[in-house]
């Protein structure tokens, strides 16, 4: 395999209240989830983070990468009111580092007031340049009655 088939990955992916970015940390609140319990349906949550770190290789640095976050139920049907969410970031080469070392990308996306029309699974559905990188799956179920 030739070096400049590698492409750039999701190292990982993960869901929470809220998640934001400083210096190349994700600072999560309420996160690593994977079932997400409401009152009742149509369910509309208030505010929803997706954290997520790229790993970029070498030979792709010195360019822009597109990351893209959109929702899908169950069916593939976009949930989404808008178009997904999308963040062009040049990825340079961080001085000091040995030549061939890949380089870690964190990014947040909040989605505020989502509505969920339905019982069932869900996934954010990771895409960079377009191409699906990965699924991050998630459920949301009628909260359990006391």
């Amino acid at each position: 395999m030739d070096e400049t088939d590698i492409r750039p990955t999701v190292d990982y992916a993960l869901l929470a209240d809220a998640v934001q970015v400083v210096h190349g940390k994700l600072y999560l609140l309420g996160g690593g989830w994977d079932s997400l319990f409401v009152p009742g349906f149509p369910a509309r949550y208030p505010s929803l983070g997706v954290g997520l770190r790229v790993r970029v290789p070498w030979s792709w640095t010195d360019r822009v990468l597109v990351i893209g976050v959109d929702l899908q139920d169950e069916d593939g049907q976009r949930i989404l009111p808008t178009n997904p969410l999308k963040q062009g970031v040049r990825v340079a080469r961080p001085e000091g580092i040995p030549e061939g070392t890949d380089v870690g990308v964190a990014r947040s996306f909040t989605f505020n007031n989502l509505t969920f029309p339905s019982e069932g699974a869900y996934s954010f559905v990771i895409t960079l340049n377009d191409e699906t990188a990965s699924r991050l799956r998630f459920s949301v179920r009628p909260r359990p009655s006391a």
